[in-house]
């Protein structure tokens, strides 16, 4: 299919996106709690989804449960009935991401990072484009990935939503070092055909994404958890991932 560039819209510009929903203070992050308490402040949010055994998409950051748990598991490796045996930190369960569609239901927007472990997975994408068929508010979503072959394929199957690549200047293992530069300069961004860029703060700014911005590619930073962050975020991007702080209206 034809490649359709798809700018992020406004309902992703004009109010700060809550890194993993609106956590802290006792409620655990990717949590629909945390997801709730986002909607009702009216600020975006962004989330994790990994690819279960049974080919579901729970919500969590991690394919290690344990950080989020206490409990040991592999989220890949476990089905969404086995999942249910879980509870985070809160007390709350791990999220499936059709239960965050419902509950969200258009009221703010959801930037959706697609996670894997080990390697890109094309099932995965092809489950979240099924799961998001049914979603009537395609303007409410947006996904992005660390993965080049994730953006690339996404762009390749999708003509909904705008599709972002997330950088940073260390991604993989220091012996990977030209891999590391190829992906932090953004040499791949062309050939994944990205629609935006999600850029770590603590690497902005820098000349890399000076460049794209300039030739109108939008950039988000994050995760943005302080004022200072806050500030320099407001002079290289376009809007903000946030957690931890009340942030300013971008």
């Amino acid at each position: 299919m034809e490649i359709v560039k798809k700018k992020l819209n406004e309902n992703f510009l004009n109010y700060p996106i809550a890194h993993r929903g609106l956590h802290g203070d006792g409620v655990c992050e990717n949590s629909l709690e945390a997801f709730k308490r986002a909607a009702e402040e009216g600020y975006g949010i962004e989330l994790d989804v990994h690819l279960t055994k049974d080919n579901k998409l729970c919500v969590i950051h991690d394919s290690f449960l344990s950080r989020m748990t206490g409990k040991p598991g592999v989220a890949e490796k476990l089905t969404s009935e086995e999942l249910k045996e879980y509870t985070l930190l809160d007390g709350q369960k791990i999220p499936m991401l059709p239960e965050v569609l419902e509950l969200v239901n258009g009221r703010v927007p959801i930037l959706i990072e697609v996670k894997f472990r080990r390697m890109f997975n094309e099932a995965q994408a092809d489950e979240l484009l099924r799961e998001l068929e049914s979603y009537p508010y395609k303007d409410m979503i947006a996904l992005q990935s660390f993965h080049p072959l994730a953006v690339k394929y996404l762009k390749e199957h999708t003509e909904d939503y705008a599709v972002g690549y997330l950088s940073s200047f260390k991604l993989i293992k220091k012996k990977h070092s030209f891999l590391n530069y190829m992906l932090r300069t953004l040499k791949f961004y062309r050939l994944m055909h990205a629609d935006f860029i999600s850029y770590d703060i603590t690497y902005l700014p820098n000349r890399y994404v000076a460049r794209k911005k300039k030739h109108g590619v939008q950039v988000l930073a994050w995760t943005v958890n302080s004022k200072e962050k806050e500030t320099r975020a407001m002079d290289v991007a376009d809007n903000i991932i946030f957690e931890h702080i009340e942030p300013l209206d971008t």
